[in-house]
């Protein structure tokens, strides 16, 4: 069947989206201690009507797509948003033009990803590009949080390593989908083994401790190798321990985490500032503009889910969290549902990237494990993050498209070869 009538139907909901983001910035907008901030009202509607235009734009031109994956990063976003601008406005327009050119690599990976079919001669110089990236920060990066990984350009700085998750991921879904045996495997292993490595030298090693279970699921998704995946588990666990040894700042964060009230004016500060602004918002929240999120130490960034629930509630925080979950649920169906080993490799390895990276972050949050220094998904403030975030759902969205196209294909096949049948018997 043609056009778009047997397209599933999202109905009002990326109304009800733009609904949410007017009235959150127009609460804002009244309640500045000024008066009447036309500023935010006008980055209201601003950020509606890009919410709109992206999602009509994408759901006309992409037959295939999933709406509902979509619609749910929206909705992570301009949760985003509202929160950036009540904590510090220009961060919250810069987030604005970081998620603009965002959707333009978002549409472009949806254009791209239906008709790669190999990357080729490609494959070679992109295994020596994604370490060498990490390596080049490793050395010459802007220090910052106890990590070299940021490398300045101008007047500002982006995260290199954040790019070359997307090289780890393509490299690794093409070419452990050629690499039959172990010894073809080798080179794909040196690969993110040098990329991880690369990491680890920026002492970001919550950045190496995400690459490294990134390739865990996906060597073991591909290969079903459990001797190496454990071996491979085993290694991550002994260069965890000396982590923790040659860096100091990982030793203050264990030790933050172990118990943040031993030292609660040091130490401790961020992760007990971080739990008691959860808890002082409770289960339904201080309210938009009423709690104080902007005691809490980087809370643009690595504490943005508490500045959440500090506002809007534990039970916002859970939604938050269950978005997440969702979201990596429906892009592991569309894994499922590929036609090629490579579509099924990028999927899973993109949807597992971000899942991890949100896990990683609300867990140092929560106090459930050590913090590490990376962002929330779709939802802090980062140029590089908000970029790599998009391009991994154009990843997802574009392996829909042609599992789509690749079914309506089938389908018309099916059908020729029946009417063929069917002409034949009456003959």
């Amino acid at each position: 069947m043609s056009g778009k009538s047997d397209r599933r139907s999202t109905g009002n909901i990326p109304f009800i989206l733009t609904l949410f983001s007017l009235s959150a910035f127009g609460l804002l907008a009244f309640r500045d201690p000024s008066g009447f901030d036309k500023d935010t009202a006008l980055l209201g509607v601003l950020v509606s009507a890009m919410i709109l235009f992206q999602f009509y734009f994408l759901y006309y031109v992409f037959r295939g797509m999933d709406e509902i994956l979509l619609l749910m990063v929206d909705t992570l976003a301009i949760l985003g948003f509202v929160i950036l601008q009540r904590l510090t406005p220009t961060l919250a327009l810069r987030q604005a033009e970081w998620f603009a050119a965002g959707n333009i690599v978002l549409f472009l990976a949806m254009l791209v990803i239906p008709h790669i079919r190999k990357p080729g001669w490609l494959l070679t110089p992109l295994m020596v590009l994604g370490p060498a990236i990490v390596f080049l920060v490793a050395f010459f990066g802007e220090k910052s949080g106890g990590a070299t990984s940021k490398l300045p350009i101008g007047d500002f700085s982006i995260q290199p390593a954040e790019f070359a998750k997307v090289i780890f991921i393509v490299v690794l879904a093409y070419s452990l989908e050629e690499m039959q045996t172990f010894r073809q495997r080798i080179p794909a292993l040196l690969f993110a083994m040098f990329s991880i490595l690369g990491v680890a030298m920026q002492k970001d090693l919550g950045g190496a401790l995400h690459y490294f279970l990134v390739f865990l699921f996906m060597y073991y998704i591909a290969t079903s190798d459990w001797l190496v995946t454990a071996a491979a588990a085993g290694a991550g666990i002994a260069a965890s321990v000396i982590g923790y040894h040659l860096f100091s700042h990982v030793q203050v964060r264990v030790e933050a985490w172990k118990n943040p009230w031993a030292d609660v004016g040091g130490k401790g500060y961020q992760v007990a500032q971080s739990l008691m602004a959860m808890g002082s918002g409770g289960w339904f929240g201080m309210g938009l503009n009423l709690g104080e999120p902007y005691a809490i130490p980087a809370s643009r960034t690595d504490f943005i889910f508490a500045a959440i629930c500090e506002e809007f509630g534990i039970l916002v925080g859970g939604m938050v969290i269950g978005l997440y979950i969702l979201i990596l649920i429906r892009s592991m169906q569309k894994a499922l549902h590929a036609h090629r080993a490579s579509d099924t490799l990028l999927a899973s390895g993109a949807s597992i990237s971000l899942a991890i990276q949100a896990f990683i972050i609300i867990g140092g949050v929560i106090k459930m494990i050590p913090l590490t220094g990376i962002t929330l998904p779709f939802v802090s403030y980062g140029g590089s993050s908000m970029i790599v975030s998009l391009s991994m759902i154009g990843i997802v969205e574009g392996v829909s498209v042609r599992n789509d196209r690749t079914a309506r294909e089938e389908g018309q096949g099916d059908g020729t070869d029946e009417e063929k049948s069917d002409e034949d018997e009456d003959t």
